[in-house]
């Protein structure tokens, strides 16, 4: 049986054309990214911002980190479902509903985002300012009001090809984007894409990358240059929730620690539960009422 890596991406090049493109596939990362008490719908719209959010940062040379959010309408069921994604590629995410929401399992993106929903996509530089995009949200899909982003906020023609499977809790895709002021860049881009969207959600994810890419662009002269690992990597610990439990009005965190079965904080990105006795937080809150 072939064996290959379930969550990696590669970027390629076309001698011939100007455009550049990324695909990648991911599987591992949903395990902690999809949680069970999602309904269907928002499991396929976290795994498919993923996929977005990885292929986007994956052209970012800069050390940026960025959050794609999406975020639903004024009677919209969706509260938010966001990434935060890092340059090594490595991501964390959650998604909510509003207070007493509930929607069907095959609900589409409009029926949870609303007519009125927007995409926006955060950049925080290394060493930069933060700067940020916004773009109403396309009924189609994630991909195409990320198409729409690219060609009307930067001027920059991207297409996107994703697919996802949830039975298996997998997704990927393909990203094709011009590169500038090299003649003849948009129609490259269109006949690349003609092909790319031949991709088969069965060879996407049970072939290689670089076989999948051979087999799209089989007469064109293409350049790879390596798959690099996904992971899901999320920020939380328990230090992270004794400093938020530190925030809390002295008498709020006294009351706590009179409980003698402790209290615990559950992270919202990945569900890992922290435990904190009774002994700890008495302990933290006399610190607190120094």
């Amino acid at each position: 049986m072939q064996t290959f890596n379930h969550n990696s991406i590669e970027r390629f090049l076309f001698d011939n054309h100007g455009v550049r493109g990324e695909i990648t596939r991911l599987k591992t990362p949903f395990e902690d990214l999809i949680h069970d008490n999602y309904p269907d719908c928002l499991k396929k719209i976290m795994m498919e911002l993923a996929v977005s959010s990885v292929l986007v940062a994956s052209t970012l040379k800069d050390g940026s980190e960025i959050m794609v959010q999406i975020r639903g309408g004024k009677d919209a069921p969706l509260k938010y479902a966001l990434i935060n994604i890092r340059q090594d590629l490595s991501f964390y995410g959650s998604c909510a509903l509003k207070d007493n929401s509930a929607v069907d399992n095959n609900a589409s993106i409009h029926e949870l985002c609303g007519a009125d929903g927007i995409l926006a996509l955060s950049v925080f530089p290394k060493n930069g300012v933060k700067w940020q995009g916004i773009v109403a949200l396309n009924n189609e899909s994630i991909g195409a009001t990320l198409e729409d982003y690219f060609k009307n906020s930067q001027q920059l023609p991207t297409r996107f090809f994703i697919s996802t499977d949830l039975d298996e809790r997998q997704s990927g895709g393909i990203m094709l984007q011009i590169i500038p002021e090299i003649e003849g860049n948009l129609d490259s881009l269109e006949h690349l894409s003609v092909l790319a969207a031949t991709l088969s959600a069965n060879e996407l994810f049970t072939l290689p990358l670089d076989e999948s890419l051979g087999r799209l662009f089989a007469h064109e002269e293409t350049k790879v240059f390596g798959e690099k690992e996904i992971q899901f990597k999320c920020i939380c610990s328990k230090s992270r929730c004794e400093n938020a439990l530190m925030q809390l009005d002295p008498s709020e965190l006294k009351n706590m620690a009179e409980d003698p079965k402790g209290t615990s904080m559950t992270c919202q990105h990945c569900g890992k539960t922290y435990s904190f006795t009774q002994e700890e937080l008495t302990s933290m809150y006399r610190k607190l009422s120094q």
